[in-house]
């Protein structure tokens, strides 16, 4: 709600709270972490720190990628982290090529054809 009513600065506690319990709840790698980095990467996003939400961003796609490849099906998030992360990319003035390059590094089987 914090978030949705764009108070950011309350928010980001709450969230790396949250991302803090999940975290030791269920370890680093569990899709349920990844959607907190995810959520807590959106919200730098949104208070333009951008620096600071590329790594996070980069996790929840490496970690929705291992849990597809685990399972032998993507997950329902997947094409969603793909694209929160192209955008990002983009958004920190990566060319079309350089975030094609990084997708490709971190998930090729979304490129074979």
């Amino acid at each position: 709600m914090l978030q949705a009513t764009d108070r950011l600065a309350e928010a980001e506690p709450l969230v790396r709270r949250a991302l803090t319990i999940d975290e030791s709840a269920f370890g680093p790698n569990h899709p349920r972490v990844a959607t907190d980095l995810n959520n807590l990467a959106q919200l730098l996003k949104a208070t333009d720190r951008l620096t600071e939400a590329e790594p996070l961003t980069r996790r929840v796609l490496i970690t929705f990628v291992h849990f597809s490849r685990a399972v032998g099906s993507s997950h329902p998030h997947l094409q969603a982290a793909v694209d929160n992360y192209a955008v990002l990319l983009q958004a920190m003035g990566r060319s079309h090529d350089e975030i094609l390059a990084t997708l490709r590094e971190i998930a090729p089987e979304l490129f074979r054809k």
